[in-house]
């Protein structure tokens, strides 16, 4: 996932359009860029986005809003899209110097900020499914989905199915042949199965925060029309 791919309220869309006018020879967008001292000719957004982030940096951090406009905000300066652009325009050049491992650390943070905030895109879920499926069966048995409180564990293993089932937490569909975790406990004297997704797992075990996972709830009509 890149910086560009994070933006949000339409400030990718945007910074595409504003791409394509500087393409096209426009006076406003060519007049951004010359402040900034760039040549952006055919590069992609996610590689142009870096280069306009690095350029407001060194050459213009006191007017970084104006340069954000100009890029960022569209023909009406969409204040939320600008909102959206300077903090990632910042991320960009802070992690410039960091290590892969500090930067997707720093990358799960905020994917995490962003589903508990609500403002997370299926981009975002996408990126956290790629590495939970790299978690190993003995990382997805260290999730404790209920944090310890409650039942009486009777067992628990990674396993599949033939069937789609459903995550306990995020209510998404577990798919047929998908590793995930069986949980078995006895509440009040009743047995309860429970299975949890891979990615319930790497919110618990690698990021840390279990409980971002209920905010990943699927919408079910059913549910919300008898509610």
């Amino acid at each position: 996932m890149t910086y560009f791919d994070e933006l949000r309220d339409n400030a990718g869309e945007h910074f595409t359009e504003w791409l394509r006018a500087l393409a096209a020879g426009e006076s406003s967008a060519r007049a951004a860029a010359w402040g900034l001292h760039l040549d952006l000719g055919g590069l992609s957004p996610a590689v142009a986005f870096e280069r306009v982030a690095e350029a407001v940096d060194r050459y213009a951090s006191v007017h970084r809003v104006l340069y954000a406009a100009a890029c960022f905000g569209g023909p009406y300066d969409d204040e939320d899209a600008i909102e959206s652009a300077l903090p990632l325009m910042a991320v960009a050049v802070a992690e410039k110097a960091m290590t892969e491992g500090e930067r997707e650390a720093r990358l799960r943070a905020r994917i995490v900020g962003r589903i508990r905030e609500g403002s997370y895109d299926e981009a975002d879920v996408d990126w956290l499914e790629i590495k939970a499926a790299g978690m190993s069966d003995a990382q997805v048995l260290d999730m404790e989905p209920f944090d310890g409180v409650g039942g009486i564990a009777l067992g628990r293993r990674v396993v599949t199915c033939s069937t789609p089932v459903t995550d306990h937490w995020t209510r998404r569909i577990i798919e047929p042949g998908e590793r995930h975790l069986l949980l078995r406990e006895s509440v009040m004297g009743r047995e309860t199965e429970t299975r949890h997704s891979l990615l319930s797992a790497y919110l618990h075990v690698v990021a840390g925060d279990g409980g971002a996972a209920e905010f990943l709830e699927a919408y079910d009509e059913h549910i919300a029309l008898a509610s």
